[in-house]
C-alpha cells in the first residue's frame, strides 16, 4: 500500500505509532493484542494457516522470507493438538516484547523509524521507538480510510489492516472529523462483521478478528476489575 513493502503487522505498527514523538497513540493492551493478531493475519495471507471449526492449522510449505513468521510457524507446528484461534492470539499475546521489538527492528532497517536507548530518572534503561519520517505513515493512513470510506477490500490485505483498526479501536488515526469518523465505523463494520464470504483467506481474517476483539474485552475486564486499566502507553 505504501511505496515500501511491509507486512500487516508492520503497516499496524506504523499507523498506531504517534506520528510527533515516540510510542504509541494507543494502550499496551491494543498493542499487545493487535500484533498478535496482525501475525496470524500475515501467516494467513500467505496461506500458510486456516481454520476449521475455529480451530487453526499449519498448512505445509517451504520457509517463509520473514524470520518472525518462520518463528511463529515453528510454535504452531510443534503444538502436539490444534487449538482455537482465540488459544493462539493469547499465547502469541505473551511474547508480545519480543515480537514488538523484533518488528520494530525491521522498521529501524528499512528507515521508518529509529530505537532510541533512554534511561528513566537517569538510573533505568529502555528503548523507545519513535518515527524519522512521516510520509509513510501519512500515505498508509491515507489510503487505508480512502479505501474503507469507497467500500473496496472486503478480503486480503486491506480487510487484515482495516480489522486490526476496528479491533484495537484505531479508527481516530483515520480521521477527528465527526462524520467521517461515523462512516468509517459504519464501513469498517460491513468490512468486517459483514454477510458471510466464501473465500477462505477472508473466513480465517473474520476470525482472527473476533479473536482479538474477545481476548481485549477479557483482558480490558480483568484489567477493570483489578482497578489498574492502562491508558495513554508510551511504549516504554
Amino acid at each position: 500500500m505504501a511505496e515500501k513493502t511491509f507486512s500487516t503487522a508492520e503497516q499496524f505498527l506504523i499507523i498506531a505509532h504517534r506520528p510527533e514523538k515516540g510510542g504509541f497513540l494507543t494502550s499496551q493492551t491494543f498493542i499487545q493484542y493487535g500484533i498478535a493478531g496482525a501475525i496470524l493475519l500475515d501467516l494467513t495471507l500467505v496461506e500458510r494457516i486456516s481454520i476449521v471449526d475455529n480451530k487453526l492449522f499449519l498448512k505445509p510449505g517451504k520457509a517463509l522470507p520473514f524470520p518472525l513468521l518462520n518463528e511463529v510457524s515453528t510454535l504452531i507446528s510443534q503444538s502436539p493438538d490444534l487449538r482455537k484461534t482465540s488459544y493462539w492470539v493469547g499465547k502469541l499475546a505473551t511474547r508480545y516484547n519480543r515480537y514488538r521489538w523484533q518488528l520494530l527492528e525491521g522498521l529501524e532497517g528499512k528507515r521508518i523509524l529509529r530505537i532510541e536507548k533512554r534511561k528513566f530518572l537517569g538510573l533505568i534503561p529502555y528503548r523507545q521507538s519513535a518515527l524519522t519520517e512521516t510520509y509513510t505513515r501519512a500515505s498508509l493512513v491515507r489510503q487505508l480510510k480512502n479505501e474503507i470510506l469507497s467500500g473496496r477490500g472486503s478480503d486480503g490485505e486491506l480487510n487484515a489492516l482495516a480489522g486490526m483498526v476496528k479491533a484495537c479501536r484505531l479508527e481516530r488515526v483515520l480521521s477527528t472529523d465527526r462524520e467521517e469518523l461515523k462512516r468509517i465505523r459504519q464501513q469498517l463494520k460491513v468490512m468486517v462483521n459483514g454477510s458471510p464470504v466464501s473465500d477462505v483467506v477472508a473466513q480465517t481474517i473474520r476470525q482472527v478478528q473476533a479473536a482479538i476483539i474477545a481476548s481485549v474485552t477479557a483482558r480490558q475486564w480483568l484489567l477493570l476489575t483489578q482497578g489498574d486499566v492502562n491508558y495513554g502507553h508510551t511504549g516504554k
